[in-house]
């Protein structure tokens, strides 16, 4: 059962976004999150990972503001290291939405509201369509750029839900933070898989393009 509200220790962070059903592999090493990492161990193990916005750099250190929604993980695996820092691993379970952040010391923490997303029954016709237009998409990207080929794959065979495959696909193939901010924000499954979509597109297109430029100055 799909817990309503979660309070949970919040790892913010650059570049990173975090979505459910993926694995996010992380190397802990400030004293603080060092902590926080203990205190999950200790406890529950869940925590969510939540990305920084633009101009965090001047607050590092305090309270930077982050995106409000983010993914929530429990940790599946770690390794205390001889320094006291953690390599860990987590599985991605819930996305979430900030309601409160409380007032704690050294990390931070707050209640946080699971996310569902919209129900997709009554549009079964308009889910194939796009499943079909996207998965040509992503056939294409796999000629292009082989090394994505097993990626696209396994997004497409881990879960047969479009929902669950438009976030497997955005972590494995959208390289800019705030375009997978965008579609992790986004609890619509079809506008989830045209927002995949719009970034397939752009990288067939960006690949396409390099190889045109790549062949006129061979030839010159």
């Amino acid at each position: 059962m799909v817990p309503e509200y979660l309070d949970v220790p919040i790892f913010p962070l650059p570049n990173v976004t975090f979505f459910p059903r993926t694995l996010l592999p992380l190397h802990v090493f400030e004293p603080r999150y060092r902590e926080m990492t203990r205190a999950c161990l200790n406890g529950d193990r869940l925590m969510g990972v939540a990305l920084l916005k633009e101009g965090w750099q001047k607050d590092y250190f305090g309270q930077p503001p982050i995106f409000k929604t983010f993914g929530i993980g429990k940790i599946i695996d770690w390794h205390q290291l001889g320094n006291g820092r953690y390599d860990i691993v987590l599985e991605g379970l819930y996305r979430g939405r900030l309601v409160t952040e409380h007032a704690t010391r050294p990390y931070r923490t707050g209640r946080v509201s699971v996310c569902q997303d919209q129900r997709i029954d009554h549009r079964r016709a308009e889910v194939g369509r796009l499943q079909k237009i996207l998965g040509e998409a992503c056939r294409q990207l796999s000629e292009l750029l082989p090394e994505c080929k097993d990626a696209i794959h396994s997004a497409w065979t881990s879960h047969p839900h479009p929902g669950v495959c438009a976030d497997q696909l955005a972590s494995a193939l959208v390289v800019d933070a705030y375009d997978r901010q965008c579609i992790l924000e986004e609890s619509d499954p079809l506008r989830r898989m045209k927002l995949v979509l719009v970034q397939v597109r752009r990288a067939i297109h960006q690949v396409t393009r390099k190889t045109v430029k790549e062949e006129v100055v061979e030839e010159e």
